[in-house]
């Protein structure tokens, strides 16, 4: 988008109104570029659990922005993200998903790294003189990393909000999934499923607290029939609320049978983590047209198994290999990013439930959480941007 300079601060006042945004900031390679170095780059990420690597040596892999980066638990306990490259040639450390070891060795060079992210060992180190340093080689540390109750995020900037800062209102998602357990923890070892779409990472994003589409979308399913009848109409008393920092949730919990529909909080943490009553999802941008969508069920530790047990029915049967409801999601995300290629008309409408944005909660089929993403996402991608 030529329009894109450096400031971009007119530009995206125009793409972005307060009920309607361009159908160019989904498809516009330039658009994507400046949200991987103003977003993805800058701000707070969601990267994992704690309970992913809860033994010593445990490891896992994953994406902050488009680099890799490997979570690990070190022999003493301590949790730690780092750089998956290795900083003699760039090779990535690890190309393993997750595993358990003491040490990562370069298949380039065989620079050999322990999982405190130390250089141990490399061939040949002779040659490199006599001011070579092994303590000036290690693993780069993800600049910054931080945890709420065993939520992972990390940042590439080395300033600017604090993790408690980003989360804002939004740590009461986390808190609410949390408390299920009578403990107060959760673990997620069961696995994540990736999905790689042919679609725009934001779609992903505005979907998850969009409760206008699926008795329609998901219509076929048979996910329905276990909500209690007009769960999804403006009557019904659900609400929907803009949390701030682009953060949203839609909140059942008030309503006449509302717990049936699951046992933790619906909400999206921006800008990529959604945390959806008994699963977690992570939206991980490839290109400005594709994503990786990945999903991982919530094991609630201590809670017996005949109230989980439903639970992990449920993911299984909606997003599971045979799951009825990520290709409804899938195929319909695709077809958007198909229809907004034409470029005309321009704007994509989200106007439902306009009249409520003063108080920012509203009806559970209201656009409230969107408008709430883009208001936030306007912010970090002109010059105004707080999040450094």
């Amino acid at each position: 988008m030529s329009e894109v300079g450096d400031s971009g601060l007119s530009v995206y006042e125009r793409l972005i109104g307060e009920d309607r945004v361009s159908g160019r900031l989904y498809t516009d390679p330039a658009v994507f570029e400046r949200e991987m170095e103003r977003i993805h780059h800058r701000g707070w990420m969601f990267v994992g659990h704690e309970s992913e690597v809860a033994e010593p040596g445990e490891f896992v892999t994953r994406r902050l922005g488009r680099q890799p980066v490997l979570l690990t638990r070190d022999d003493t306990g301590v949790v730690r993200l780092w750089s998956n490259r290795c900083p003699h040639r760039g090779a990535t450390v690890c190309a393993l998903d997750q595993g358990q070891t003491r040490f990562f060795r370069c298949p380039y060079h065989a620079w050999t790294f322990d999982n405190a992210g130390a250089l141990v060992a490399l061939p040949g180190e002779e040659g490199f003189g006599p001011t070579f340093d092994r303590d000036m080689h290690g693993l780069a540390p993800v600049p910054r990393m931080d945890t709420y109750r065993g939520f992972v995020f990390g940042s590439w900037s080395h300033e600017g909000q604090t993790l408690l800062e980003h989360l804002g209102d939004a740590r009461n998602l986390i808190d609410r999934a949390c408390d299920v357990s009578p403990v107060g923890e959760i673990s997620l070892r069961a696995g994540w499923l990736r999905h790689r779409i042919g679609a725009n990472w934001k779609m992903a994003a505005e979907n998850v607290c969009d409760f206008y589409h699926p008795p329609i979308t998901h219509g076929s399913s048979g996910l329905m029939g276990g909500v209690p009848p007009g769960y999804f109409s403006d009557a019904y008393g659900g609400l929907t609320r803009d949390l701030g920092g682009g953060h949203g949730e839609v909140d059942y919990r008030h309503t006449e049978g509302g717990s049936q529909t699951g046992l933790g909080p619906h909400g999206f943490i921006f800008p990529n983590l959604f945390i959806e009553a008994s699963s977690i999802f992570v939206i991980q941008p490839v290109s400005v047209g594709e994503m990786t969508h990945l999903q991982t069920p919530i094991t609630w530790v201590g809670l017996p198994e005949e109230m989980q047990r439903p639970q992990s029915r449920r993911f299984a049967m909606a997003f599971g290999a045979a799951g009825v409801i990520e290709p409804d999601d899938a195929a319909t995300w695709e077809r958007m990013q198909l229809g907004l290629q034409a470029g005309e008309p321009e704007w994509v409408m989200l106007e439902r439930g306009v009249q409520f944005d003063d108080t920012r909660e509203g009806r559970a089929l209201d656009e409230i959480v969107m408008r709430g993403f883009w208001r936030h996402y306007r912010s970090l991608m002109t010059d105004k941007a707080a999040v450094r």
